[in-house]
Formats: structure tokens, sequence, C-alpha cells
């Protein structure tokens, strides 16, 4: 891994803040460093020491007379700043600060951050912190870190690396996995991430050829967009990245504030985020572990077709039950397989799945016929992955499963799991026997499933990479020069919201405005008939009478534009009338709402949802982040509960979804394409029809410009 090398695999480390007091966060670096047997250079720093843990101690970093690669400061808050400086005069390349007092602690703290940040620029430093733990790269016995990472049990190596804004809860994270026998190759706390983020360590951590798979806490992200691109990247390296997301809630948000000031993004972007990368969500300490073991062998089920076999009826309905849940199915065996288990399955078992194999099947006489019987399941076109229910088999019979288990797994490149339930203190010889030999061992058949979905979804999302990239339209980029010009307008009006959207690829009704009242354009079209007034200071036109529907003769027509404009100028009298929208009322199909929010993290999301009546009721919605294609905008639609309504109900006929995915994927070109200008985009509604969909009503608000509510 070329980035950042010399800070994860540093030839000298310099501490400064070391103290006989064994609490200091510089002497439990040195001491971690010293005794995990780090092979490069240390430099202890505090000039009240001539030694530290028997060796020579430095007065500052400023008297070490060779250079070094990284710089780990543990001195209280102000004392950091003239430290930094003395390492950017050594041109110091790295610089880990365990000390907190900074942006968490108030305004003074800001103001000692920002500083920090100035001098770090200025000579080309890079800052892991503040307010952190620390790092350890456990392949190299770095330990430039304080805390509970520094002391006992020790992390074992292994091919999974962490990256945590929280070390303190990381490290539960990081405790949890070594119980469950998960190794690490990095464990890094990035704290307040003034400068290095978690982001980028990510980043970097995909070209780590020790690293396989990347586990990540954060509370907030600057940069959505790069969080996007980076998942993408991992997910086309095939290194998975479980992510665990805090800050979800009102509260967590709150509390994710205080603890680090991150910024916490909006967690539905988050959760569209993960939908477009393959970043598995991790939401307990259990699903780390159990994803992980599940990951770590390198087998991806084909489908989502799974087959059971075990001792206990109970647990396969279990399950059952929990794989449906997330998409793994009971897999129907064929003749031939079933066939095959009829000659090693006991008269009293069952032969289709689940497979029953009965009580005292798992033992060291039965060896040769369960390798039969596992081979034939997995020879079965239908049965893309496996669940073993040893239950609650004792050691004789668990060590015996895992043995055939173990040779067969070698033949095959379908995954299979084990559920059992037996102390470690009685199967330990089986359980190391099914970790030599990759097979992960879950606590209970639920969460076995849970973890098949979880190999299944992230085959899926690697097979359809880049299926849902879309070119950008110029089109659109040319559009965003025209609104440029209009930018001083802050939202548009309708007419010319629609106006743009339609070349954007949206289509949206027919309509004609007029200026005052004009009957003849009655001719001219098909009743029934809406009126709405045209102002880009009137956003919402209902609110004052702007509206009249069902217009069907032309007087009725002539009446309607006059209330309108009469009521513009009576409830909005200050607002600039552009004229009045004569338009065919669209009848039929079903209304969805769709919009845009430029989001400070994300860029530009595109919403989709159940409009009409059903908008506040249901509040059934799905996003993406902008831009996508049309495989993309039906997997939105796929979400909504409101979905099935469109495939026609009570005989009503289906309705055009590809009309409304492409609809979807253009707002989303355009959104992207004019995201330095566009702030909002919202239709509402834009109706699904038999053949084709339609925008009725659109607003554009524009960036930094005066909005309506100011005119």
């Amino acid at each position: 891994m070329k980035k950042f090398q010399h800070l994860l695999e540093p030839r000298s480390v310099a501490v400064v803040g070391v103290s006989d007091d064994a609490v200091r966060p510089g002497s439990q670096a040195v001491r971690a460093l010293i005794k995990n047997g780090y092979a490069g250079t240390i430099y202890p720093v505090n000039p009240k020491y001539p030694e530290f843990e028997g060796l020579k101690c430095y007065a500052a970093v400023a008297d070490i007379p060779t250079a070094i690669d990284l710089v780990v400061i543990g001195v209280p808050a102000q004392g950091v700043l003239p430290v930094l400086e003395q390492c950017a005069a050594k041109k110091v390349p790295y610089v880990v600060v365990l000390s907190g007092g900074f942006r968490e602690s108030g305004p003074e703290g800001i103001e000692r951050e920002d500083r920090m940040m100035e001098i770090a620029r200025a000579a080309g430093i890079r800052i892991i912190g503040p307010n952190c733990l620390g790092f350890a790269n456990i392949h190299s016995n770095v330990y430039a870190a304080f805390g509970s990472i520094t002391r006992a049990p020790k992390l074992q190596k292994g091919s999974v690396s962490l990256v945590t804004q929280s070390g303190g809860f990381g490290y539960s994270i990081a405790l949890a996995c070594a119980e469950a026998g998960i190794g690490f190759r990095h464990v890094i706390a990035t704290g307040n991430e003034t400068d290095v983020d978690t982001v980028e360590l990510i980043d970097a951590l995909i070209d780590d050829e020790a690293t396989s798979c990347i586990v990540a806490y954060i509370e907030g992200s600057r940069d959505g967009r790069r969080l996007l691109e980076v998942g993408r990247r991992a997910l086309a390296a095939g290194k998975p990245v479980l992510l665990w997301k805090g800050g979800v809630t009102e509260q967590g948000a709150r509390a994710a504030a205080s603890h680090t000031a991150s910024m916490t993004g909006t967690y539905d972007f988050y959760k569209a985020l993960f939908k477009q990368t393959g970043i598995i969500e991790i939401q307990e300490l259990h699903e780390t572990v159990d994803y992980l073991k599940a990951l770590l062998p390198g087998k991806y089920p084909a489908g989502r077709g799974a087959a059971v076999m075990g001792v206990s009826g109970g647990s396969a309905i279990v399950f059952a039950d929990a794989g449906e849940r997330v998409g793994v199915n009971m897999c129907e065996l064929a003749p031939a397989t079933q066939e095959r288990l009829v000659k090693v399955v006991p008269n009293i078992g069952a032969v289709h799945n689940p497979i029953d194999l009965t009580a005292g099947y798992f033992s060291p006489a039965n060896q040769e016929k369960l390798a039969e019987a596992v081979r034939a399941v997995l020879a079965d076109p239908g049965a893309d992955s496996l669940c073993v229910n040893l239950a609650t088999t004792g050691k004789a019979g668990s060590l015996a499963a895992a043995e055939v288990l173990g040779r067969v797994a070698k033949e095959t490149d379908r995954p299979i799991v084990v559920f059992s339930s037996a102390p470690a203190s009685e199967i330990g010889d089986a359980l190391a026997h099914f970790a030599q030999a990759g097979i992960p061992v879950l606590p209970s058949p639920s969460r076995a499933a849970r973890a098949l979905g979880v190999l299944a979804g992230y085959r899926e999302m690697r097979a359809k990479l880049g299926a849902a990239a879309a070119p950008l339209d110029t089109g659109s980029v040319e559009l965003t020069n025209e609104l440029k010009q209009l930018a001083a307008q802050g939202a548009l009006s309708e007419t010319q919201s629609k106006s743009i959207l339609s070349r954007a690829g949206v289509p949206v009704s027919k309509d004609v405005v007029v200026q005052s009242v004009d009957g003849s354009v009655f001719e001219r079209m098909s009743a029934p008939l809406v009126v709405k007034i045209v102002s880009r200071d009137i956003p919402h036109k209902t609110e004052i009478g702007g509206v009249k529907i069902g217009i069907r003769t032309r007087a009725a027509l002539e009446q309607a534009i006059a209330e309108v404009l009469d009521n513009a100028k009576a409830r909005a009298p200050h607002a600039a009338i552009e004229g009045v929208m004569v338009s065919e009322m669209v009848r039929g199909g079903f209304e969805l709402i769709a919009g845009v929010v430029n989001d400070e993290v994300f860029g530009p999301v595109v919403v989709v949802g159940a409009g009409g009546i059903y908008t506040e009721i249901l509040r059934d919605t799905s996003c993406r982040i902008a831009p996508f294609g049309e495989s993309t905008a039906r997997e939105m639609l796929d979400e909504l509960n409101c979905r099935r309504i469109l495939d026609g109900v009570r005989g009503g006929p289906a309705l055009d979804v590809a009309a409304a995915a492409n609809s979807l994927a253009a707002l989303s070109q355009f959104a992207w394409a004019g995201r330095d200008v566009v702030q909002e985009v919202d239709v509402n509604p834009i109706f699904v029809l038999p053949q084709g969909a339609v925008a009725v009503d659109a607003l554009i608000i524009l960036r930094d410009a005066p909005s309506a509510a100011a005119h």
C-alpha cells in the first residue's frame, strides 16, 4: 500500500508526552511499541527525563538527530501546536494527535484545531486525530495508540482492517471479532478527522494486499459523494466493506455532534448509498462477526437457493423463516438428488429440503454417509448454498461432522455454514476444524440465514457492477448554462421549470400560457382543463386560490382565468404574475411525487414516492444518489409499497413502469449536471399512465439565489 505506507509502516516513531504516570497516552504508546516488539526506532520525548523505559529520552522533537516517519503527540491540547511546529520544521510526514481539547470542546478548541491544520497544510503533514486513540498495525507490531487497544488481549494477525471514528466503540467491535477468532491487519481510530478521514483510509486499504475485508464505524462524513465512489471501488476490487453508521436518529445525531463534532448526514441517503455501492450495513456487534465469518472464505452463492440438513426440524423452520425475510429461499431438490440421499439417509428421515438426518446421525460411524449426502446436495443445481444444523450435537458428533465438511468444502465453491449451539468448551476441536476449513459456525439458524443473505446480496451487487452507471446526458449539461442565467430569480416559475425538465427528458403535460382572460385556447385543447397562476413568487398556488380544475366549457375557462388572476392579485399582491397556465387535465394512471434534494454531504439525491392523497398518509418513498440509469430507477420504484398498483389492480390496466423509470433517470441526470446551480426540484405529481408518464406540475429552485418567500 503506497499511500500512507510510512504512516502505517513507520521506520521510526517519536512519542511526545511520556512520563512515569502509566495512564498518560504517550507513556502507554511507548510501552505498547516495546511490549509488542516493534522493530523500528522509538524516540521518547519529554524534557524532564534523560531516558524512558531504557531508551534515550529527548527534550524535544527538534533535538532528535535523524529523520522521523511518525510523531505521536500525547500532551495536553495547549501543548500540541508548539510540537506540531517542530514537526513542520523537521519535515515529519505523519502525526497522530491523541490529545483531546479541540473542536469537540468548544470555541477555543475550534480555533486551536483550525490553527493546527494551518500548520499541517503549510508543511505537508498528514494528521490522524486529534481526540483519538491512535492506530495499530497488527502485522508489524506498530502501536501508535493508547487505551484499550494497547492492553490484553492482543489482537491476532488477520486480513480484516478496521477504521473507526470512535476509538472506544471501535475497539469493542475489534474485541467482539477477536473473540470469534477473527484476526486483524490494521485498527485505526480517527477521532475528529480534522485531516485524514475514514473514507480516505478505506480508499487506501482497498489497495492493501494484506486487507481482504474492511470494517468502518462512522458518525458522519464530510463528503458522501467520495464515500459513494470509494464504495464502488471496493466492490470492483472484491473487498467487502462493512459499515456501521452512528447517529441515525435525531437523538443519536445530537450525541454524535457532542462526541466528535461530526456532521451527520441524512440516514436515508446513507441507506441509498449502501444500495448503490454494495457496502454492507451493520447495526449490531454480532452482525459484524457473523458477516465477516461468512465473507472471509471468499465463497459466494450463484443464486439465492439454499439447502438445509441436520438433526433439528425446528432449526430448519427458523432458518426458513429468517431466510425468507432476506431473500434466501429453500430450494426444491431435484429427483436425482433425492435418489442419492435415499441411500444414505435413515428411512425415518426426509430427503426433501430441509433434509432430516435424524437424531444421532452425526457420528464417526456415519462419516462416509454424511460426506455422500453433503456432496449430493452441493451438486444439486438449485442448492446455491448449504446450512448444516448441528444444533446441540456434542463433542464426538460435532468433530465427526467438522472433519467431513472440512474435506468436502475443499471440493466446492458453494458456501457452507453451520449452526451449532453447543458450548465452545465442549466442541472446541470441531470449531478449530471448521475455522481451518473456512466454514462459518453461527449460534442460531436465523443468523446463519442472514449471513447467507449477505453473501448473496454482495455477489449480486458485483454481478451488476457498472450496470447502474449512466453516461452523462450532454443535453442536461447544456441546460445548466441556461439555469445559470436564471439563478438570480430564485425559484423558477412552473412554466420555466417544466420547459427545462421537458428538454432534460422528463415528459410534461401540454400547456398554454395566456396573459389575460382568453377563451380561444379552449378550441386548441382537449377538456377537461386545469388553470393555474404562473409566478415564481407563488410556489404554493392552491393556498391562494391560484388553481382551478375540471373545466369543460369555454365560458368556464374564461371565468377560471379571471378568478385565479383576481385571487393572486388579492392574496399575493407583491408577486410578479407571468400569466395563467391552461393545461389538459391528465386522467387515469397513478400519481407519484418525485424530486431532487441537493444535499451538502451527498450532492443531488433523487426521491420518489406515492403521490396525491397517499403522500402524507403512506410516507412511501425511495431515494438514490444521482446520477443513475434506468435499472437503478426501477429498483427505486420496486421498493415502494405502492409498487403493486403500477401493475394494475382490480382489473385496471398495468401502468408504464419503464416510462416512470426513464423519467427518474432523466431527472437524476439533470440534477447531477446542474448540481452547482440547482438546489431543489419538485415534480408533483408525475402521473404514471398505461402508456407513458407525464409531469403535471414542477418547480426548480436554484442555489445561492433569493428564495420565493423573499419576494
